[in-house]
């Protein structure tokens, strides 16, 4: 649920707002014209602390959805000294590709485990005001052989996502049984010579099988062009 705010009309210096316990603003776009407004002190620390991205901003009456767009903080950073809030189509529907951002690191990766990111963006479909930068996954709980797939990612309100929920996000594998499996196939350089000579053997065999079921007249037609069978 988006934060509704009040706001008024910045008729006042901004230091004496600020006495007040109230924050300049800034009100923009969206077809409209610029307003300089100030919102209560208190209102900016809940949209802070929530997070809130989208909110409700309400003068005199008339009620405009806007997305904070900056904040502007004191040289320690514990306090809001300015906003900027602007205006948003709250009709307006996009389709667009997001990135997938991995946080945290698993267990599973100390134990010879290797992430796999498969997936590096997702599709969706939401309001434009609410496209998110990113949709966050935390592979922290990921053991050995386990994967994230699309269709376990957690959205904000209102964004739908449109890729297949069977496909993969993530993934943790076994490094060593990929190696191990690596490790069994022949090296042609540690080979004997009498098994070399067998391969040949048999290699040599099949190509015989295969020039008895060629007819003759082709067997030779085949020779004189020096074609490869």
């Amino acid at each position: 649920m988006d934060l509704q705010i009040s706001a008024e009309h910045a008729g006042t210096s901004t230091r004496r707002l600020r006495k007040q316990g109230r924050v300049p603003a800034n009100l923009y776009g969206f077809k409209k014209a610029s307003v300089k407004l100030s919102v209560a002190a208190e209102d900016v620390e809940k949209l802070v602390a929530g997070g809130s991205r989208v909110v409700d901003v309400e003068v005199n009456g008339e009620v405009d959805k806007a997305v904070v767009q900056e904040l502007q903080w004191d040289i320690y950073s514990t306090h809001v000294r300015h906003v900027d809030l602007k205006r948003v189509d709250p009709e307006a529907i996009a389709t667009t590709d997001v990135p997938v951002e991995l946080r945290g690191e698993p267990p599973g990766v100390r134990d010879g485990g290797q992430l796999r990111h498969v997936a590096k963006w997702v599709t969706v479909t939401c309001p434009e005001y609410r496209i998110p930068k990113s949709i966050v996954v935390r592979v922290t709980p990921l053991k050995i052989g386990d994967s994230i797939l699309v269709g376990d990612l957690e959205v904000p309100e209102g964004v739908r996502i449109d890729t297949d929920g069977s496909a993969v996000i993530v993934e943790l594998f076994d490094s060593r049984s990929s190696k191990d499996a690596r490790a069994e196939e022949p090296d042609s350089e540690s080979l004997s010579t009498k098994e070399i000579e067998s391969m040949i053997i048999d290699k040599l065999g099949t190509f015989r099988q295969i020039c008895e079921t060629i007819p003759d007249e082709d067997r030779e037609e085949i020779l004189r062009e020096g074609r490869s069978i």
